[in-house]
């Protein structure tokens, strides 16, 4: 679920403007907003959708209107953020206003998530007295609820990385930057046992596609993810390799998060025209993905750490290319976490057994959020570590 942590990513919390495609100009009569406009529009649609939710208390008879409600106004603001997120391409400077905003969207994430888990408890409390279609209609849009909670917490992350990829002045914020980052790192595995939290209310609550057709590609993942981690673990860095190296890592993870993506595009298509039969395999086979998503990142640590030890004795093109790399390298272990848990939480929303799969389920949620926090710490480390090198180079 990622929501499980999706616990995706060191996320780090980035504010800017952009220096050509986040300047205010003029469009076809129309002024386009900076990127700091964006984000805190972002922040008061999401302030509404906080308040819309912490008024909410389902009843029997309320119960699918409110979560009806509730789903329309989370899915608008995910809209909304994705859309910032896709118009992320350009280089930029990070400003602190934005980085602001961030941390507020980071903090609201976690409070709707709260409030979803609150809701989920409103819903168990009337089983007993709640009209059976009804009932029924009440827990997919639950378990749909939390399915976008935890996709627009990933997201948030995802667009915080994206515009630390591309900031021309990390040196000059290194400090408020690593703050914020610490701070949506921290949110992001709260809101993912939040929803953790909430998923599992509902599975406790459930009678009762077949998923078996994703094992072909789930264990060719973890064939090329294993071999990618033997690879990886392998590596040995050197003042004058450092770039070449991670540039040679940098096109593996690439070609593996093309497939990861692949996969979890069709698994939401699937989810999006019928229910699915969950096949215990295919949740064996993502938890072990997320084992080998938290070796990853934890190669990532190490790698930090070594380019931060040999930074003195490295020419700074070297050093600035093995850098970039990093960040990019973060980036994409953190979404490559992030979609194999999302797909998971697909699987569960439109499981039709998951009376039968349960204990299953649960066990493989509760495997993918220790991954996740302990793949967060990693790359949360790695990022900490490659941006001070970046302020203290110069580069």
């Amino acid at each position: 679920m990622s929501h499980l942590l999706s616990l995706r990513r060191p996320v780090l919390t980035l504010v800017l403007i952009f220096s050509f495609f986040y300047t205010p100009f003029s469009l076809a009569g129309k002024t386009v907003p900076t990127l700091a406009t964006q984000l805190s529009e972002l922040v008061t649609q999401g302030q509404a959708v906080d308040a819309e939710l912490a008024g909410m208390s389902l009843t029997a008879q309320n119960s699918c209107t409110e979560l009806g409600s509730a789903n329309t106004s989370v899915g608008d603001w995910l809209a909304a953020i994705e859309t910032v997120y896709a118009g992320i391409t350009a280089a930029l400077s990070i400003d602190s206003v934005s980085l602001t905003s961030l941390d507020d969207l980071s903090n609201l994430a976690l409070s709707v998530a709260g409030h979803a888990e609150s809701l989920s408890r409103d819903l168990n409390s009337i089983a007993a007295v709640a009209e059976l279609v009804e009932y029924d209609a009440s827990l997919a849009a639950m378990l749909r609820l939390s399915d976008d909670i935890g996709t627009m917490a990933d997201r948030i992350g995802e667009m915080a990385d994206r515009i630390l990829v591309m900031a021309d002045n990390i040196g000059l914020m290194a400090d408020r930057i690593l703050i914020t980052q610490q701070l949506q790192s921290n949110n992001l595995v709260l809101t993912q046992n939040a929803i953790l939290a909430t998923q599992q209310n509902m599975i406790t609550l459930s009678d009762t596609v077949d998923t078996a057709a994703y094992n072909a590609t789930l264990t060719s993942l973890l064939t090329q993810a294993n071999a990618l981690s033997v690879t990886m673990a392998g590596v040995t860095l050197t003042e004058t390799t450092m770039d070449t190296e991670l540039a040679g890592i940098e096109a593996d993870v690439t070609l593996y998060l093309n497939q990861m993506v692949d996969l979890y595009t069709r698994a939401t298509q699937d989810s999006a025209i019928a229910s699915q039969y969950t096949d215990g395999n295919t949740l064996l086979w993502a938890g072990d993905l997320s084992n080998i998503h938290k070796a990853l990142a934890l190669s990532l640590e190490t790698y930090a750490n070594t380019i931060n030890g040999l930074a003195p004795l490295t020419a700074t093109p070297v050093l600035s290319d093995a850098t970039a790399s990093m960040l990019r390298l973060t980036r994409d272990i953190g979404i490559m976490s992030d979609r194999i848990v999302e797909m998971v939480d697909r699987i569960v929303v439109m499981a039709d057994n998951i009376g039968i799969m349960a204990g299953r389920i649960v066990e493989t949620q509760t495997l993918q959020q220790a991954n996740i926090e302990l793949t967060q710490a990693s790359l949360l480390t790695a990022t900490r570590v490659t941006v001070n090198v970046i302020s203290a180079y110069g580069l």
